[in-house]
């Protein structure tokens, strides 16, 4: 594990070094379970496989490294202590499987890397496992992530008591990063920030944000604002984007570079819509791994370091991300030749 506290964004740019300059994330988790056969038709979506089919989280992380991901991020978006144990299973039980999610991940890494030792080129890259943190929002998997609206639920100290035993569970299960992911309003990026003080997390964290309209987060919330909170947390590695349109992404990386220096990291969705009353994506509103893909080149520019997809994006789109960035290294260092 590279560096502590304040140093979390100086550990996240050495990786990015390491990496040559881009860090490639993994795509979609559940639409990938999906496709392998898993039902996630419940409250604990992906996190239900930690329960009967670890083996295909396994499966896609192993996938996803195979596409050249750089960073897998672990089952654990809406793995809550809460969800586990409204399922009946006690609090040790519930943060067990907490841990699970990243050792899951964990051991994919460990089974890509061995698979790779003896070839003529091994890997040279950085491989790392960021443990998921989904919003108050995913748990109620109510489509509130995609609103960020929490009713009575939305104070301050409600946040950080909901979030705190799990903060420290997946911190202290081993992983390089914790992703805070799909962050929808100002107040949880807030909890966030005083909960990684206050626990004195010491694992580099990311916090990313979503955006329906291209220019505030999905609460309607600024994004700069909430960007400057991440800023202002020295255990803050990375802020960025996640699980929005990818057409939105090239004015929200200007936005957030406003008000930060540390490394941006994006993940886009398909650009499909996700219809929060039926709990399901529409058919027929993204666009193509290609077209995903064109986006790549213009992103870099403007300073992503940190790229790869969230829902209903592949390991087909993964790899022609990550093809895109080497094209690109290999064009840099002809030039420079």
């Amino acid at each position: 594990m590279v560096g502590t506290g304040g140093g979390a964004e100086e550990a996240v740019w050495r990786w990015v070094e390491a990496g040559g300059g881009r860090l490639v994330l993994d795509g979609g988790l559940a639409t990938e379970l999906e496709a392998n056969g898993a039902d996630l038709n419940d409250p604990l979506w992906s996190a239900k496989c930690l329960l009967d089919s670890p083996h295909l989280i396994r499966k896609v992380h192993l996938d996803y490294l195979e596409a050249g991901a750089n960073i897998i991020i672990s089952a654990s978006y809406q793995a809550t202590i809460q969800g586990f144990e409204s399922k009946g299973f006690s609090k040790e039980q519930s943060e067990n499987l907490l841990t699970k999610s990243v050792e899951i991940a964990r051991e994919a890494c460990e089974i890509f890397l061995n698979g790779h030792s003896n070839q003529s080129t091994p890997i040279q890259h950085p491989i790392l496992v960021a443990a998921s943190i989904g919003s108050y929002g995913a748990y109620l998997a109510d489509g509130s992530e995609y609103s960020g609206e929490y009713g009575e639920a939305g104070t301050l100290e409600f946040l950080k008591d909901f979030h705190r035993q799990r903060l420290r569970v997946v911190a202290e299960a081993g992983p390089d990063l914790i992703a805070f992911e799909t962050i929808p309003n100002k107040l949880e990026a807030q909890a966030y920030a005083e909960l990684l003080e206050e626990c004195n997390i010491n694992v580099p964290a990311w916090f990313s944000f979503n955006s329906k309209d291209g220019v505030n987060i999905v609460s309607g919330d600024s994004l700069i604002e909430c960007a400057t909170i991440a800023d202002k947390c020295g255990k803050v590695g990375a802020v960025g984007i996640n699980c929005t349109p990818p057409r939105f992404i090239h004015g929200l990386i200007l936005s957030i570079r406003k008000v930060t220096d540390k490394p941006i990291l994006i993940y886009p969705n398909s650009g499909e819509r996700y219809d929060g009353e039926k709990k399901e994506w529409v058919e027929s509103t993204g666009v193509s791994d290609g077209d995903f893909v064109s986006y790549v080149s213009e992103w870099c520019k403007d300073g992503a370091a940190l790229i790869g997809g969230c829902c209903r994006t592949t390991p087909n789109t993964i790899r022609a991300i990550s093809r895109t960035l080497n094209q690109g290294d290999k064009a840099r260092q002809f030039s420079v030749a």
